[in-house]
Parts: C-alpha cells; structure tokens; sequence
C-alpha cells in the first residue's frame, strides 16, 4: 500500500513539473531567450542578398498556461518591421497570445543583416522552429501562424508563404496596420501551393489610423479577394496605429478553429 502511495505520489510530482526547452525551464506568460543553431541550409539561405554568414539565431519563446509539449500547440511566428528586432517585439504579442492558448516564438540574427531580405528571416525562424522540435518530438507537425503590426504584417505575408513552401502548417496570417496587399505579392516571390489561398487571413484595422487607414485597409481585403484569397477577415477597434491585444487573441483563436475551408 505504501509502495503504491509512493508511486502515486511521484507520478503527481511528474506531471506537475515544468515545462523545459533543453535545460531551460519555462514559466508561462514570461518571455525566455535561446540561441538557436542554424542548419547548413537554413546557412545558406540567410547569405541571400550579401549577408554574412551566421551560425545562430536569437530567439524568444512564450508559452500559455498548462503547456504541455506532449500535445499538439500552435504557434504564433512574430514579425517584426525591417530594422526592428522580432526579439525584443515578442512580448508584445505574447500576452494575447498566452489568452488565446498558443505559444509566441520569434527569432533574430546575432549580427544586423547587411540586407534584411524574406531568406534571412525565415532562416531565423526554421532555426527556432527546429530547435524546439529538438527538444519536443513532434513540434514540426504543430500548426504556425505569421503575424505582425505594421511594417511587420507586410513582413508576415511573406514569412508565411515561405514557411508554408517549406512545408509548415500554416494555419493563419494575422495583419494589424497593413495598408498594402503583400499576400498576393508574396505569390509572385515564393511557392506555397494551391492551399495558401485558404490560409484564413486577419486584418486588424484602427478606425482613427493615419498610416494604414480604413480605406486602405478595406482595400487590402479587396485585392486579397480578387487574387482568389478564400478566408479574409477585416476588424476594426477604436484607435490609431498601434497594434490591438484583444484583436490579436480574436484571430489567434479563429485560426484554431476547424472547417473554414
């Protein structure tokens, strides 16, 4: 009887233990920085444009409440504008994120890219993306999403048609501030297949916003639907130009849902 209380006990202490990325514990809603090895492809790619040739990624990793790497969770890839860092831009989106229940991972190169070219992002994204499946078998099968405000949500178009030509899930592409269509655009300049056209699309547009106004915003989801974009979604809030947390966790959560084919 003792023995089997012992057990009982142990097993309890097992699954209450927290979750670890290698030897890094996790803390949900906290923001946990990594560097992250790229592969001799994941190398090559990033020298796109004249860059240098890097040997790691800088990331930054948040996880919900209950993450459990045993089971399927999806993951929100943040983007950020050229010349801003998605690192340090991660904890922005990680708090809505948390809400919704999924997992923010953004990535960096350890040195200023020379040219910060689609290739050099996604290289930094892979190499995050891969390292966690390193430590979570599985992981790659999870569904991604690429997201960002402004510049960033131009810069998640492209992310997320690469992503998808290199044979991730991609379940959505969530764009706040984004007053030009750059998902079509990413058709011309990457490969992601019949199946990009349902990938559902979020815009998220602040009713007072100068830079990517109303109008434009509406306009963007006009192209998008002309180009054959099956799932395109426009929101408004009641602001300017700054990204909204409760439209972030809204999209995040329509993505997870099934059957918007």
């Amino acid at each position: 009887m003792k023995a089997a209380l012992l057990l009982f006990a142990l097993a309890a202490l097992a699954s209450a233990a927290p979750a670890r990325l290698g030897f890094i514990e996790l803390t949900p809603g906290v923001v946990v920085k990594f560097d992250a090895p790229l592969s001799p492809a994941q190398q090559t790619l990033a020298l796109t444009g004249g860059n240098p040739r890097v040997l790691t990624a800088k990331c930054a990793l948040i996880v919900p409440a209950g993450f459990d790497p045993a089971k399927p969770w999806p993951i929100l890839v943040a983007n950020a504008p050229q010349g801003s860092s998605a690192v340090e831009g991660a904890a922005a989106f990680g708090k809505p994120a948390v809400e919704a229940g999924w997992i923010t991972l953004a990535a960096d190169g350890p040195v200023p890219a020379k040219l910060e070219t689609i290739q050099w992002c996604v290289a930094m994204a892979e190499a995050a993306l891969d390292h966690l499946e390193k430590s979570w078998p599985g992981a790659r099968r999870w569904p991604v999403a690429s997201g960002g405000f402004s510049g960033g949500a131009k810069r998640s178009a492209y992310v997320g048609a690469m992503l998808m030509e290199n044979g991730r899930r991609v379940i959505g592409l969530w764009m706040g501030g984004c007053n030009e269509d750059r998902v079509t655009d990413a058709l011309q300049w990457h490969k992601p297949g019949p199946a990009f056209f349902t990938v559902p699309i979020w815009l998220s547009s602040g009713l007072t916003d100068p830079t990517a106004t109303p109008a434009q915003q509406q306009a963007v989801r006009a192209s998008m639907l002309a180009s054959g974009f099956k799932n395109v979604r426009l929101e408004t809030y009641g602001g300017t130009h700054a990204l909204e947390p409760a439209q972030l966790a809204a999209g995040l959560r329509w993505f997870a849902e099934p059957d918007k084919k």
